[in-house]
């Protein structure tokens, strides 16, 4: 969905120097000539609306060359897909997801847009059944506010579901566990996420060596602790203007430094070291990090001056959890991926490991 999408990419783009994703399109070449996009094009209309409102929420980080979005390895190599989504499959086997996944991915803006969708009759019915006492004014006023929600949404259409052909759906989570190793170790990236199941499967693909390679604990376990601030449903041209004016710069090059210490690869007895030293330098650079949402949080209330409170309220905000980090002795790896590498991009240079990955958790707090 277009808001999981933008709020991962608004969440950690001051904590990153650039966030690399795989583009919202769907390519009609893999899909059956019954659903294909170019050939029924009515049946993607609301679809296409949502790409389209992600493209230019996203525009202004894509110009900026903070966002950077890359069509799938597998568009221009068949055969590589096909593979990366067996190795899933056997991986994951058939039924990876469970309820509770698919009701995170679901959000409740999206339920709404689809309830707004149906019948004004389907709509009395099911608000009548929730509240028997509703009065006939009452609904008429819902049913206003419905029809004016239709026509100035920008992800729904001026219509309703009886009046629409049937319309095709899909909802894009990233790429596969596969294909995001295979990118990372050829790119030098580090995978994030704030979708649960997804830390799941990342935190699956860890390679533990024995109790002597969770050296980089202190650090991790210093990382659960501190409760850090995101960006969340704010204007995105404030939230660029933000970034360009180097806001959180500092904790950026601690996170790159951080990066490139853990991709040398340095020895056990150099990690542990590194370790303690990093814990130490996170306090100090986590104040620092504070004075700057303090300062942004001061801008946040000049952009959205003068004005109500229902307007600085819809201009959006902060939200707070925590920034776990998963740096495994052994760093993450899936079986098979260093194999394609080597035949699909004819290399035999490149990381055999992706060091770090990171979980955004807004639900986490600390108690």
């Amino acid at each position: 969905m277009p808001e999981v999408m933008i709020d991962n990419v608004f969440r950690f783009s001051l904590y990153a120097d650039q966030i690399i994703m795989p583009h919202p399109f769907d390519n009609p070449h893999r899909l059956r000539e019954k659903f294909n996009p170019i050939l029924h094009p009515d049946a993607w209309r609301l679809q296409t609306l949502r790409v389209v409102h992600q493209l230019a929420m996203l525009a202004p980080w894509i110009v900026a060359d903070i966002v950077v979005m890359m069509p799938e390895s597998g568009d221009f190599d068949p055969a590589l897909f096909w593979k990366t989504a067996e190795m899933a499959k056997a991986r994951l086997g058939e039924d990876f997801m469970a309820d509770v996944d698919i009701e995170e991915l679901s959000t409740t803006q999206a339920r709404m847009r689809e309830f707004y969708l149906l019948p004004d009759g389907h709509i009395e019915r099911t608000v009548r059944e929730l509240n028997p006492e509703i009065t006939k004014s009452e609904v008429d006023s819902l049913l206003k506010f419905v029809a004016m929600t239709r026509r100035d949404d920008p992800l729904l259409l001026d219509s309703t579901w009886d009046k629409l052909p049937g319309q095709m759906t899909s909802m894009k989570v990233g790429t596969n566990l596969e294909t995001t190793l295979l990118l990372c170790q050829t790119i030098g990236a580090f995978p994030y996420t704030n979708v649960k199941f997804r830390w799941k499967e990342i935190l699956g693909a860890a390679k533990e060596l024995d109790e002597n390679a969770q050296v980089w604990s202190p650090l991790t376990h210093a990382f659960q602790q501190l409760d850090f601030k995101f960006l969340n449903k704010i204007d995105s041209n404030f939230a660029v203007e933000m970034r360009n004016e180097g806001r959180l710069s500092g904790f950026r090059s601690f996170m790159r430094k951080l990066w490139n210490e853990i991709d040398g690869e340095p020895d056990l007895a150099k990690q542990q070291k590194l370790a303690l030293d990093f814990k130490d330098e996170l306090g100090s650079e986590y104040d620092k990090a504070k004075a700057d949402w303090d300062a942004i949080d001061r801008d946040l209330m000049k952009w959205a001056f003068p004005a109500i409170a229902g307007v600085i309220e819809s201009i959006g905000g902060f939200a707070t959890g925590h920034f776990n980090m998963a740096i495994p002795g052994a760093g993450f790896a899936v079986q098979g991926v260093n194999e394609l590498i080597q035949s699909h991009f004819k290399r035999k240079e490149f990381r055999k490991k992706t060091p770090m990955s990171v979980l955004i958790d807004l639900n986490a707090k600390k108690q």
